[in-house]
């Protein structure tokens, strides 16, 4: 079920055999097809393995880990070293910057940078259900998150909001309101510094590492 006539694939990676890659997608409920002219692409070291589908005109950088059963859509560009796992869902044209690690569902057109780790969902409002599924009238602006930020586990952000650098999304926040550089983001669009939250979080190193550093060190790294 690969396409090999639309790969471009590097000698030294390794995919196991059960995995689907340059996998179309699906027909439209209107009767339109969604095409990708580019080839998909796998990056030299990068390990994809069982049951995993790869869509058409992906791309997927040096040394990244695609885990078994995850499912990367069409369009979608990885950078290097960049974990999938945990069944994550990358939704089509999705862009995720080098070294992040991603645990749950992304959806379309998101924008995830550098040295990020996703285990929360990232959605679209969709403002009006009644809207036929697959319209563009559908189509919203995506969640971004900007290079360091941590989104916990089933946390939901929703609609084209910015997640800002080095920020942190507690586990099972909603989130529909954009969260500043170096905050910690809790409950329902709730945000306060680290110095001003009561538990062990705002004492981690993971925000006294971002006030020493700038978040530049993230951009160096991805061309390291």
């Amino acid at each position: 079920m690969t396409r090999r006539d639309v790969l471009t694939i590097d000698p030294t990676a390794q995919i196991a055999s059960t995995a689907i890659l340059g996998n179309p997608f699906r027909p439209l409920l209107d009767g339109r097809k969604m095409t990708i002219d580019t080839e998909t692409t796998i990056g030299s070291g990068v390990w994809i393995g069982e049951y995993v589908t790869i869509g058409q005109g992906v791309s997927i950088g040096s040394d990244s880990i695609i885990e078994n059963f995850a499912e990367i859509q069409p369009g979608a560009v990885l950078g290097s070293r960049v974990l999938v796992t945990s069944r994550a869902r990358i939704g089509s044209c999705v862009t995720i910057g080098d070294g992040s690690i991603i645990k749950g569902h992304v959806d379309d057109n998101a924008r995830i940078g550098t040295g990020c780790r996703i285990s929360g969902d990232l959605i679209h409002r969709q403002l009006d259900p009644s809207i036929p599924w697959d319209d563009p009238a559908l189509e919203e602006p995506a969640p971004m998150v900007e290079d360091g930020a941590f989104v916990g586990w089933n946390s939901v952000v929703v609609g084209g909001v910015n997640i800002g650098a080095g920020s942190y999304v507690c586990a099972d926040a909603l989130i529909t309101k954009d969260v500043p550089a170096g905050q910690i983001a809790y409950g329902r669009n709730q945000c306060v510094g680290p110095g001003e939250w009561p538990g062990a979080l705002g004492k981690s190193p993971f925000f006294q590492r971002r006030s020493h550093r700038s978040i530049a060190f993230f951009r160096r790294e991805r061309h390291s």
